[in-house]
């Protein structure tokens, strides 16, 4: 309402963070949100009850739908989701003229062959699940009215997108009750890694009390959490004092007050965004964040001069003498917190975000927010080394061709890609690995 425009959010099942929000507060949600946890939590094992959950959900969804279709004048969309994910959905929503934007956050979009999120499997099912991925990106931006997606994301879209990194990312942490700097909660310790006891320390150059370190990670090795403790352990051998925390599988409630008393925020060493969600909330609390990430080389060009997100963004092989840099300056630890928090204040403020968003769903979207996906180059992906999806990539053009890309609207990205993976191919089906010494 801070913008005059009322909203309301709609779950189709409780998130397993339990991120605090304001929902709607129909009985026929509920009915349907509690319908599509029970889903979740039923095991594939239980086939025939899971099926049952689905339908009963499915069935909801569709009332929820026609409940909604009458409350609200439009739609946005998160994680490549809708109410019923069905075409007619959509197609009912453009003959009412309602307006709808598709907001894609990261493994919706992001092709399965360099998401290291997706889980290992074989080829054949890496190529079912990417010719799914392709089917259902299609259908989504040929029928909402626009679709907000970061350009190393972007590889499916065959239609303009506004780049996520121009609408931002809308986070509030104020409803937090303030923890004490030194509190600490009893499950926090049984991940907590201590520097070496016997180390020598320079007080000088560290300051007396260790640099306090927080990680956590939602998967540690799609995270890289265990190169990040390596690092870590490196540096303690070599006399810094470091306290190393994790914390996996709390709510967002704790990590918060995890992030209240920690001076330096380790995300990740794999991302294809410089502040994803666990960052702009370190930004909020006004604690700085290292990040790796292959994107950070492409960054520049695809943020095409729009305000860059303030984090330590550099790519993996970087990640330790940056940390090193950041242990070693307090100074450097808090210039860092400083501007992030004025931007996630200013930039990626809920009220400047739901502003740009009012824009985009009344049809007057800047042409500076729009960007072509034909011009999409990144190709490390993100959640693996680069190695890894390079052998990913072989083996789903070995299985199924480079047609296997879903990239034939690209030609230039789909043979950048057999490339980058060593791969030489004279058409669709033959493929011969190039090897190099």
């Amino acid at each position: 309402m801070q913008i005059g425009i009322a909203s309301e959010l709609v779950l189709e099942c409780q998130h397993s963070f339990n991120y605090a929000a304001h929902e709607a507060s129909s009985p026929l949600v509920r009915a349907w949100k509690w319908a599509g946890t029970r889903l979740r939590e039923i095991p594939m094992r239980q086939l025939p009850l899971k099926l049952l959950a689905y339908v009963w959900h499915l069935a909801l969804g569709w009332s929820v739908l026609c409940w909604a279709l009458f409350r609200y004048d439009a739609f946005v969309f998160l994680y490549g989701r809708t109410l019923t994910n069905t075409r007619l959905e959509l197609w009912v929503m453009r003959a009412l003229r309602k307006p709808v934007v598709v907001i894609f956050l990261g493994s919706d979009a992001r092709p399965s062959y360099i998401n290291g999120a997706w889980p290992t499997s074989t080829a054949a099912a890496l190529h079912r699940d990417v010719r799914r991925q392709k089917r259902k990106l299609r259908w989504l931006e040929r029928l909402a009215t626009a679709c907000v997606n970061a350009p190393g994301t972007a590889h499916f879209h065959e239609r303009p997108v506004i780049n996520w990194f121009a609408l931002g990312f809308p986070r509030s942490v104020a409803a937090m009750v303030p923890v004490a700097s030194e509190e600490r909660r009893p499950n926090e310790s049984a991940s907590t890694i201590m520097a070496d006891p016997g180390a020598l320390v320079d007080v000088n150059r560290l300051g007396t009390a260790p640099v306090r370190i927080l990680h956590s990670p939602s998967k540690p090795t799609v995270k890289g959490t265990s190169r990040i403790l390596a690092a870590v352990q490196r540096l303690q051998r070599r006399g810094f004092d470091l306290e190393f925390v994790t914390l996996q599988g709390l709510e967002n409630d704790a990590v918060l007050a995890a992030l209240r008393r920690c001076d330096l925020l380790v995300d990740q060493l794999y991302s294809d965004t410089p502040m994803a969600g666990l960052a702009t909330e370190a930004a909020l609390l006004g604690k700085p964040t290292l990040v790796g990430g292959y994107f950070a080389r492409d960054m520049p060009q695809a943020l095409a001069g729009m305000p860059v997100p303030p984090t330590r963004f550099v790519e993996p092989e970087c990640f330790e003498q940056a940390l090193e840099e950041l242990v070693m300056s307090a100074a450097a630890r808090v210039a860092l917190a400083d501007v992030a928090l004025d931007f996630v204040q200013t930039e990626w403020s809920c009220q400047q975000v739901a502003s740009k968003l009012l824009r985009i769903l009344r049809g007057e979207t800047p042409a500076s927010w729009w960007f072509d996906p034909a011009g999409v180059s990144y190709l490390a992906g993100c959640g693996m080394s680069e190695d890894a999806a390079r052998e990913r990539v072989r083996q789903l053009i070995a299985h199924a061709g480079i047609g296997a890309l879903q990239l034939a609207d690209k030609p230039k990205l789909e043979q950048a890609f057999a490339n980058w993976a060593r791969v030489r191919t004279g058409s669709d089906s033959p493929v011969e690995q190039i090897v190099t010494p």
